[in-house]
């Protein structure tokens, strides 16, 4: 079949595209994309296109992982994209991914044996991959790796003896689309051990009657959202239309700031999810503004 697929490692696409953009290692928590999904997949989709000469795409593969049982608020804007396929693994305790190596080898064997692809853009550094190249090159695939940044330090040189084509790209095509929140806290293993889920509590729970919790509510709502596009307010709606739960990127910010402006004191239950309502209204109540 004379179409192609993408695989994507997120790990890899976030570290060495940050690196390339910035000039820096980044933690990834600390980076999200500055455009919409939408809009850097399309692109992404663009430059893989170059590689293949403009054959027809099958489907884009995103590999990521995630720290507790809930998708951030990216990963699942990009699992509701026509034609991208979201495959999940893992976070261990220190942050790294765990069985995303081995959804990458299957998908791409898989579509290889059934002839479902006569090319593969796949966009990693990892060496472990090296077989998932082998055995489809074996059904006559064609394996284009697509790197970031200085790809001799972040790709691994065996990887690269077995592709087809090695392509990096440009480090301003990632600094287009990535941007760094230094205000985002990095990865707490024992965040899910604290009872911050992020679930959106039912309507109608009885309000906490304290001047002082409702002055920190208002101002670290305030801050939160002052930091946010109108693109990432708009897929903050989104999400709420059809999750009932805040992203966790927003929610251990959000608790951590409250908590910062109660002078350190810890927040009950009940004001956790006091606050998260309270968000999720903000969130709506500005998105209607906006279409106003």
């Amino acid at each position: 079949m004379d179409r192609y697929a993408i695989f994507v490692d997120a790990g890899y696409f976030f570290a060495a595209g940050a690196q390339a953009a910035f000039k820096q290692h980044v933690s990834r928590r600390q980076v999200s994309l500055k455009s919409s999904p939408a809009a850097m997949i399309a692109d992404l989709c663009s430059q893989a296109r170059r590689v293949v000469d403009n054959l027809p795409l099958l489907r884009t593969y995103w590999y990521d992982a995630t720290p507790g049982p809930r998708l951030s608020m990216e990963q699942s804007a990009l699992a509701m994209l026509p034609g991208v396929k979201l495959r999940i693994g893992v976070l261990n305790s220190v942050g790294r991914q765990k069985g995303v190596d081995s959804l990458i080898v299957t998908d791409m064997i898989d579509l290889a044996r059934n002839r479902a692809i006569a090319d593969a853009v796949l966009m990693t550094g990892d060496e472990d991959l090296r077989v998932a190249v082998q055995v489809a090159q074996s059904f006559g695939v064609r394996v284009h790796l697509l790197g970031a940044g200085d790809i001799s330090r972040n790709v691994s040189d065996f990887l690269q003896m077995e592709a087809d084509s090695v392509t990096a790209l440009e480090d301003r095509w990632f600094a287009s689309h990535l941007e760094v929140n230094y205000n985002q806290q990095s990865y707490n293993p024992t965040a899910s051990m604290t009872g911050a889920t992020g679930t959106i509590p039912p309507e109608g729970g009885d309000p906490v009657d304290d001047d002082a919790f409702q002055d920190a509510v208002d101002m670290s709502i305030n801050e939160i959202l002052s930091d946010v596009y109108p693109d990432q307010l708009m897929q903050l709606g989104q999400h709420f239309v059809f999750q009932n739960f805040v992203p966790p990127e927003y929610d251990r910010r959000l608790v951590a700031i409250a908590a910062s402006n109660l002078n350190g004191r810890k927040l009950s239950n009940e004001e956790i999810r006091n606050l998260r309502n309270q968000f999720v209204c903000a969130v709506k109540l500005r998105n209607n503004n906006e279409t106003v």
